[in-house]
């Protein structure tokens, strides 16, 4: 009897396994599309991934919540303090500035983590990855069996093409993970509003790309086993008051660069510059923003002390934003009110609707997440992590995570 028990737990076992090595995984990250902007969409394909999988309305992004940030964290399970990638702009002593759409593509820029596709790659577990950062290195290459070329997003395939060559794929059952990234509704929500008419008809959009993937899966072989996951990045909320780091600037007699991220913002001071003094004298702001000296951040916001990180750092709330004249269009930067008057003001002329990059804690700020597929359980998940998405994909391949990764596995089959 126990020979035929461990018979059978090993049958199990294998089948298991099996099942795992035969799995793909097409991974989809939309950009800044918060759980909010489903209200009032007719969106078939999202109820149908809610009805059928596992689906949470609290995707919690890592601070800054920002999409470079996001993007780097969403595909390598670890946090900013160890990927490298710290807001969407910022400088390093060696390398430079980061700051241009070439340099955010760029993996050779991450500090030593693994994206989902580099660890399945090691692992033996073929990726094609279309338009996500991260997929090539100007240092060491394509960083996936199969990518499209990087060109400047104006150029960029469009979804007609990048679902075709989505089809190819799926049809070498050797690729065993298929990332693709598409840059919607965040931009067009930024200037329409969370609610606008031109989000809602982004927000169709993915919709419609969902459905078109969920039937390309539908039509393989009924021996072929894929799932898929959908996230994004982060969400975005309204915001109406800026406030203006150039008027404090001047006001305060400091200067600095600096790394707007909209509900934060990270100074680099000048040489010689007493951070203490800045510090105190921005400190006075407080009901409105919080001041933090770098070795002194808090807890949440796993963007380390390192190199690359600010002297100063600068958090907000809703519906305030940093702003400041490099944000500005030349005739919007030149307006009396964006040049004198307060620091902390609700300009006459917006330029801005909605924006992101500020606490986690901000639900507004948090993304949608779903899974379907075959061993994917229906149910809802009350909150989940960013980091926890790339072991929780590698965990569906039967794959370990990636090098440093912070995440946990979410168990999506109960």
């Amino acid at each position: 009897m126990r020979r035929l028990v461990n018979f059978l737990v090993a049958a199990l076992l294998f089948t298991c396994a099996a099942v795992a090595a035969d799995r793909t995984v097409v991974v989809v990250l939309f950009d800044g599309f918060s759980p909010f902007m489903l209200e009032g969409v007719a969106a078939p394909n999202f109820d149908r991934l809610q009805r059928e999988g596992a689906s949470s309305r609290h995707l919690v992004p890592s601070f800054p919540t920002l999409s470079m940030v996001n993007h780097t964290t969403f595909e390598t399970g670890c946090w900013p303090a160890y990927h490298g990638i710290v807001a969407n702009e910022f400088r390093d002593p060696v390398m430079g500035p980061y700051d241009t759409k070439a340099d955010r593509a760029d993996a050779a820029w991450r500090t030593g983590c693994e994206s989902m596709w580099q660890a399945a790659e090691r692992q033996g577990a073929p990726a094609a990855v279309f338009n996500f950062v991260g997929r090539w290195s100007s240092t060491a290459g394509k960083q996936a069996t199969i990518i499209n070329d990087e060109v400047p997003w104006k150029d960029h395939e469009d979804d007609d093409t990048i679902l075709a060559k989505t089809a190819q794929a799926l049809e070498d059952s050797h690729i065993r993970l298929i990332a693709l990234y598409f840059d919607y509704p965040d931009s067009v929500a930024h200037g329409d509003g969370v609610h606008g008419g031109k989000t809602k008809d982004a927000v169709a959009k993915a919709d419609t790309v969902v459905g078109r993937l969920m039937t390309m899966i539908k039509a393989l072989p009924k021996d072929r086993q894929v799932d898929l996951v959908i996230g994004a990045d982060h969400g975005m909320t309204k915001v109406d008051k800026v406030i203006n780091i150039d008027k404090l600037k001047a006001l305060h007699h400091f200067d600095a660069e600096v790394a707007y991220g909209s509900g934060s913002a990270m100074l680099y001071l000048k040489p010689a510059s007493d951070a203490a003094r800045v510090a105190r004298a921005l400190r006075r702001y407080h009901a409105t923003f919080e001041v933090y000296r770098k070795g002194h951040f808090p807890a949440y916001v796993h963007i380390g002390s390192g190199a690359r990180v600010g002297d100063l750092l600068l958090i907000t709330r809703p519906p305030y934003a940093f702003e400041g004249s490099e944000l500005m269009k030349p005739d919007i930067a030149a307006r009396t009110e964006n040049i004198s008057g307060p620091p902390i003001y609700e300009p006459q002329v917006k330029w801005f609707n909605a924006m992101h990059g500020f606490k986690p804690d901000v639900v507004a700020m948090h993304a949608i997440f779903y899974a379907w597929g075959p061993g994917i359980a229906h149910r809802r998940i009350k909150q989940l992590d960013m980091i926890d998405v790339a072991p929780t994909v590698l965990h569906l391949l039967d794959l370990k995570p990636g090098n440093r990764s912070g995440g946990k596995t979410i168990d999506l089959t109960h």
